[in-house]
């Protein structure tokens, strides 16, 4: 966080208020990466992601998916449902990265865009 801190050219009173805005934009990263991640057999697991016990619509997807008689219409659905998961965690990510560019300069958005916090 220091590294953000700095290169967005920041004081620490500032970050004070700065800081919570970015934690939000690398936590909806991380929360948005981790659907991905699973559904490919990725985990978060061991580094503060979902428990093993934790039904997403990205692991009833995939387990539904390893099912072989799994049936058109519950493929549908469960389709959807993670179709509109990952909507709305890219709706919570943009809102988070919106939070944050309300806060910065146009010097400082470019270099969140190059770390990677703003798109």
């Amino acid at each position: 966080m220091d590294r953000y801190r700095e290169n967005l050219g920041f004081s620490v009173a500032e970050w004070k208020v700065v800081q919570p805005k970015v934690q939000a934009v690398m936590d909806n990263r991380i929360s948005g990466a981790s659907g991905m991640m699973s559904m490919f057999g990725g985990s978060r697991r061991g580094r503060g992601g979902d428990s093993p016990t934790e039904k997403t619509p990205t692991s009833e997807l995939r387990d539904l998916l390893e099912k072989d008689d799994a049936s058109k219409g519950d493929i549908k659905a469960k389709l959807a449902a993670y179709r509109a998961d990952r909507k709305a965690r890219a709706a919570k990510l943009k809102k988070a990265q919106e939070d944050l560019r309300q806060l910065l300069t146009i010097k400082q958005e470019a270099q969140a865009v190059l770390a990677g916090l703003l798109n």
